[in-house]
């Protein structure tokens, strides 16, 4: 179900039948997972397939994409908190992944937070050794943050020692990008703002592009990303002088035992399987 969801991300629709035949099951199954995700308002259910609840140029809404790929954005977020020394200012924008780094960042000291991510101020309201500072706009509440002048005016005026921005694509050519002209100008005014940027995202962003781009390769100091992220690509942009961080998420927990696995473990044990 959450492979459907990265698929939607880049399409409107996708059929049953089409389903069936990638993941190799039958259309029964495809057809029970589609209405699960549609219960759970993540997807449209349509006749012979499903389609995205799309938020304006495909964009996914937070809460949706706050669910996918936690194992791997927690590891980046651990990572890039590792950077942020105690006494700092530090930027992030209202990605996922700085949500993810916002709680990593909770049990530091002297630290200033500046941020356009009403979900990310959240997560740092109460830790007792941050000072959060929001950047004003009008609500975009697909993205829970906030975009616009106002914003902009405020980040002009202030110095910040790292930045951390998430991206929906990247290319060696136009540097990070993302989609909506609003948010892509905020990630522009804090980039500038901040005396070294970092992206943080994914492996799944690695064969993405979007529309606009809000830093440029010579103005990142690094990347932090997971180890999925593909090893040609990585190195071209390490030998365009940007230090890229990639991380291992671990091993997942292994799912439940359903009751027929565990009679048939039982069986095999019994036999010395």
């Amino acid at each position: 179900m959450q492979h459907v969801l990265h698929l939607l991300e880049s399409r409107d629709y996708l059929p049953v039948a089409e389903l069936s035949e990638a993941f190799a099951v039958s259309e029964v199954t495809i057809r029970s997972d589609l209405t699960t995700l549609a219960k759970q308002g993540l997807v449209a259910r349509i006749r012979g397939g499903v389609r995205a609840l799309q938020l304006g140029q495909s964009e996914v809404g937070f809460d949706l994409r706050l669910r996918l790929e936690v194992e791997r954005k927690r590891a980046i977020a651990r990572a890039a908190a590792a950077m942020v020394d105690e006494g700092e200012a530090v930027a992030l924008d209202a990605s996922t992944t700085a949500y993810y780094l916002a709680l990593e960042l909770r049990s530091k000291r002297e630290l200033v937070v500046v941020t356009n991510g009403l979900l990310v101020a959240t997560a740092l309201a109460d830790a007792p050794g941050i000072t959060v500072l929001v950047t004003g706009g009008m609500l975009r509440l697909s993205a829970m943050s906030l975009v616009g002048d106002l914003g902009a005016d405020v980040l002009r005026t202030t110095r910040i020692n790292k930045g951390f921005l998430g991206a929906r694509g990247l290319s060696i050519s136009r540097g990070l990008m993302d989609l909506n002209p609003d948010e892509v100008r905020i990630k522009q005014e804090m980039a500038d703002a901040c005396e070294q940027v970092y992206g943080i995202f994914d492996g799944t962003k690695w064969h993405r592009s979007a529309l606009l781009a809000f830093v440029r390769v010579e103005d990142l100091a690094g990347i932090v990303t997971d180890s999925s992220a593909p090893a040609a690509e990585v190195e071209e942009w390490r030998a365009a002088g940007v230090d890229v961080l990639t991380v291992d998420p671990g091993p997942r927990e292994p799912p439940p035992l359903r009751p027929r696995d565990l009679r048939r473990a039982v069986r095999n044990d019994e036999v010395g399987g």
